[in-house]
């Protein structure tokens, strides 16, 4: 019996010795590990080194070269700089001055038919009063038609005829539109637009009389004791004169 489990034991004995000389396998992966992050700094081309991707998507882009321009390539087709001359400012054609001078002829001659056709006339005179009041803009309109625009420190202190021409008989519009300001304060400005109606006779002049009158005193009241008034008037009186 001793020699049969004597026999039996050797064999497991020599299992035991084979296991024991053989080497571990996980004591050499911390070494492979590290041997890989060596490799893989020594190594500048480690990190740059594509990814692997399927062969549905295709390859990867070719990676740019250090230091190569982000910019896009202009096209061929945009032109250069200075490529096309400059024929600086062209004369206008000969048919402009002559078509200028036909609007001035074709002006005249519509002036002068409009005398002979109507021997009725309107004359309008302007009178400005007031010591402190200073005109900004004025026009004077017949029949919604701009007939005079005074010019920059317009005064008519004196009567002044700022229009005379032929018109058709009837009646006719005579407007007026004005801004004016206080000399004492530039702050104080006044608007007015006033229409009168007129009616010329058959060959007859009709001199319509405009006074502007501006007597207010808010730009020396006011500011003082806060207590001014304005005080404007735009009068026309037409007559017959002929």
């Amino acid at each position: 019996m001793r020699i049969r489990y004597a026999l039996l034991g050797a064999p497991l004995l020599l299992l035991s010795f084979v296991a024991l000389a053989q080497p571990k396998r996980g004591a050499k992966e911390p070494e492979e590990k590290s041997a890989a992050s060596k490799a893989d700094k020594s190594d500048p081309k480690a990190d740059s080194a594509p990814a692997p991707v399927s062969d549905d998507l295709g390859g990867p882009p070719p990676a740019k070269a250090a230091g190569a321009s982000e910019a896009s390539k202009p096209s061929p087709l945009n032109p250069e700089a200075n490529e096309f001359a400059d024929g600086g400012t062209q004369p206008p054609p000969a048919e402009y001055d002559k078509l200028l001078g036909d609007i001035a002829a074709l002006r005249s001659r519509v002036s002068a038919l409009t005398t002979t056709l109507y021997a009725s006339k309107v004359r309008v005179v302007v009178e400005t009063r007031g010591s402190e009041a200073r005109v900004s803009s004025f026009t004077v309109t017949l029949d919604d038609g701009v007939v005079f625009t005074a010019p920059e420190r317009f005064s008519a202190e004196d009567e002044r005829t700022v229009y005379e021409h032929s018109v058709a008989p009837g009646h006719h519009v005579v407007g007026v539109d004005i801004e004016r300001f206080d000399t004492r304060n530039k702050e104080y400005r006044t608007w007015q637009s006033s229409r009168f109606s007129v009616v010329v006779p058959e060959s007859k002049l009709v001199d319509a009389h405009l006074v502007i009158q501006d007597s207010s005193d808010m730009g020396k009241d006011f500011p003082d004791d806060q207590d001014g008034e304005y005080d404007l008037r735009v009068r026309l009186r037409a007559r017959v004169s002929q």
